[in-house]
């Protein structure tokens, strides 16, 4: 029998996982032998590794395609090594760094390509891939925020439903995510770090400036929402599971994910939590928005949905899938592909 904090892991992030990219087979090999959370780490790296050394021998033999999958799954086994995994630091930041390292293999391999970008911000640089469209020249773009635990290898996936529409996407770490975490940690206002993100895009000239959009996930949700109220360069926002606010949390969280927090949010993690709001900056956000919830989701209940909806002045569509976890990741093969289409419809 798994320790408690293996069992959480397992039992709550069962259906993230398998939506990002991790071969169900081999997950309940993992589940085999990660009886001890201190074998989390070590256990999927070397699921990790195996999977990076296809990616070498596919790439050596002149098999770009297979060699950048190889390489997007390693990552983001290495990403599931790291996840939480912040009691022995050493472990964690080099999972992590095994992560950037694949990461970086990918990106010329992968269709489109992804350009590696290092955004800076208050004296750090936050990383980012921005992919373009194939065939299109001057196309719209989506920013992607990741969660509060996540980074922007867990939003691969759902962009590609996007490109496939046309529109470029960019998703980045930003405070207090992946090894932004080990430097500076996450903030109540979001919305400052992903203008650095806004202004690196505006600078160019190969995206349409005319049509940007910008979602996110859990905490990348709400932090979505306060950048569409606070720069009306963003024309529609989509927030997936998150909040009105998630203050009062933390007390009832399980311990693992109260430590977790502490990595991203800081010592005064339930501080930082509590002041992460909506109700200062809703009545701001005037382009539509969509909300994504699910109904099993006990984390995020479809009711802070129902909170921000009352006060936005922008059309809003709410949409609550009642058999949904959080950020509807046991709905993946649904949810995103409707994410997509419905930001495709606002950039047109």
């Amino acid at each position: 029998m798994a320790d408690r904090n293996t069992q959480v892991a397992l039992d709550r992030f069962t259906s993230r996982m398998l939506s990002q990219y991790v071969s169900p087979w081999e997950f309940e090999q993992l589940k085999q032998k990660i009886q001890s959370w201190d074998q989390w780490c070590e256990e999927w790296c070397k699921a990790a590794r195996k999977h990076a050394e296809i990616g070498d021998k596919a790439a050596a033999a002149g098999h770009g395609i297979t060699a950048g999958a190889a390489y997007i799954r390693a990552a983001l086994y290495y990403h599931w090594a790291s996840f939480l995994f912040v009691h022995d630091q050493k472990q964690f930041i080099a999972a992590m760094e095994a992560t950037g390292d694949c990461w970086k293999k990918a990106a010329p391999l992968v269709d489109p390509v992804m350009e590696l970008l290092e955004i800076p911000f208050e004296g750090v640089k936050m990383p980012a891939y921005l992919r373009k469209p194939a065939g299109v020249a001057k196309p719209p773009i989506v920013v992607l925020v990741p969660g509060g635990d996540s980074t922007k290898e867990e939003l691969y996936d759902f962009g590609e439903h996007i490109l496939k529409r046309g529109i470029a996407v960019l998703a980045f770490d930003g405070p207090g995510q992946g090894l932004l975490s080990t430097q500076v940690k996450l903030r109540p206002d979001y919305e400052v770090p992903i203008r650095a993100v806004t202004e690196t895009i505006a600078a160019r000239k190969d995206i349409d400036l005319q049509r940007m959009a910008i979602g996110g996930i859990s905490y990348g949700g709400i932090f979505a929402c306060r950048a569409a109220a606070f720069d009306d360069r963003y024309k529609a926002v989509v927030s997936v599971s998150s909040w009105y606010t998630p203050a009062g949390r933390f007390p009832g969280m399980d311990p693992l994910s109260q430590t977790g927090l502490r990595q991203y949010m800081g010592e005064n993690a339930e501080q930082v939590q509590n002041s992460i709001t909506m109700a200062d900056v809703a009545a701001r956000v005037k382009v539509p928005l969509l909300q994504v919830y699910g109904g099993l989701d006990k984390a995020s209940p479809p009711e802070h949905a129902y909170r921000v909806e009352k006060e936005v002045k922008g059309p809003t569509t709410t949409l609550v899938f009642e058999d949904g976890v959080h950020v509807c990741n046991n709905l993946h093969h649904i949810v995103r592909p409707l994410i997509a289409d419905w930001l495709s419809d606002r950039l047109k």
